[in-house]
């Protein structure tokens, strides 16, 4: 079993110490054990869970949603399907909504690309 410190499992995710501490404090973390001098030790299922849960904040999922489905997924409760159903709806608004603003930002680009080729011609 491989076991990683804080900062081995803040790198190895690709984030910083204090925001694996935060998610500790928060309880969407666990370590799976520690060591003699009392330091959490994270395991394989833990760099997993933390990949998950900084995906899905990134993706504008906030803490409050993250903190119920790591409790729902930690006590293996009956709602954990439900949590993750209303994550995946959620993520498929952000989606509508970014796809939206994509579309907004095209048609702006295309917009000063006109102006721009007029202001050449005229120039």
């Amino acid at each position: 079993m491989s076991s990683y410190t804080v900062s081995k499992l803040a790198q190895d995710a690709g984030v910083s110490v204090s925001v694996v501490r935060d998610y500790v404090l928060r309880g969407l973390l666990k370590p799976a054990g520690h060591t003699e001098g009392g330091y959490g030790l994270y395991d394989a299922h833990a760099l997993e869970r933390l990949r998950l849960v900084r995906a899905l904040f990134e993706a504008g999922i906030g803490l409050g949603e993250l903190a119920r489905l790591c409790h729902a997924l930690d006590a293996q409760a009956g709602n954990a399907g439900d949590c993750l159903a209303h994550l995946r709806a959620l993520v498929a608004a952000r989606r509508e909504a970014l796809a939206l603003l994509d579309r907004q930002l095209a048609e702006m680009v295309a917009g000063t690309r006109r102006c721009t080729e007029a202001e050449s011609h005229h120039g």
